[in-house]
């Protein structure tokens, strides 16, 4: 067994994690443990090379392993990193210790992880590339490619920051995270609200008269709170998705359906 701090870096069984812990999401995944046997799937080339020669302690630390395990796939390589750090150290109760930490972790960096990836980052990127795409231009689908080309390097980066540094990093660096995460949620929110009145189109038909005068209800609208009707529409289907009611299929026929009739009736 190796003791030696910082010999596992550059081994064919440090690599061999470090790819296994972008890719583990994929292996085991289940309602009772969730990601756990991917994780221990991920740490099998440390604690095989580790502890290859005392079949027992690996058993009883995969056992250990395959207890309840969930966060962001794009920020477990830092757990998986620091976790591969303190099982290297080989002193006693190193397993309960990486368990206390990954538990400790994995319910802050589900948060961080979902709302700067997956949801902030996604809908920046994909609005941009969606937009790009009906003005004609493929430049915004290269633009997500070349993102997720990106993330695949950061996570690895992810992997070294969490064996090197481990918990140093997760400490000194909460203010930054913290800030980082605000911004990123805040550009989000300007690029969906930027979206809605060059995204959503909705005219009607309808107008007013008055003696020899007439107004469009698009116009009136438009004076009072420029693209009014598809901030309207689309606050509706917002609202619509929240409830039980709706699915995500449920709400594009229904919103085709809706058009079809305004559009038979003449009032869009």
């Amino acid at each position: 067994m190796t003791n030696k701090a910082g010999s596992l870096k550059g081994t064919k069984e440090y690599k061999e994690s470090k790819i296994r812990s972008i890719m583990y999401q994929s292996f085991g995944m289940n309602y009772e443990s969730m990601q756990a046997p991917g994780f221990v799937w991920n740490m099998a080339p440390i604690l095989n090379k580790l502890y290859g020669d005392k079949p027992e302690v690996l058993r009883d630390k995969n056992r250990e392993y395959f207890k309840f395990y969930n966060t962001n796939p794009l920020l477990n390589p830092m757990i998986a990193g620091f976790t591969a750090s303190v099982e290297e150290t080989g002193i006693e109760n190193c397993t309960e210790s990486a368990l206390a930490m990954r538990t400790g972790l994995m319910g802050p960096f589900a948060g961080l992880g979902d709302s700067l990836f997956f949801i902030t980052g996604r809908t920046v990127f994909g609005s941009i590339a969606g937009y790009m795409a009906i003005k004609g231009s493929p430049v915004g689908l290269f633009i997500c490619m070349l993102l997720w080309v990106a993330l695949w390097f950061l996570r690895c980066w992810f992997y070294d920051v969490g064996y090197t540094q481990g918990t140093s990093f997760i400490t000194e660096r909460t203010n930054e995270l913290r800030a980082l995460t605000n911004a990123a949620i805040i550009i989000g929110l300007a690029v969906v609200g930027a979206m809605i009145p060059s995204m959503v189109s909705f005219t009607t038909k309808l107008t007013f008269q008055m003696q020899d005068a007439s107004a469009t209800l698009d116009g009136f609208l438009n004076t009072i709170l420029p693209s009014f009707l598809p901030v309207l529409i689309t606050f509706l289907i917002y609202k619509g998705l929240g409830t039980k009611t709706f699915t995500t299929t449920k709400m594009i026929w229904t919103v085709i359906v809706v058009c079809i009739l305004l559009s038979i009736v003449g009032i869009a």
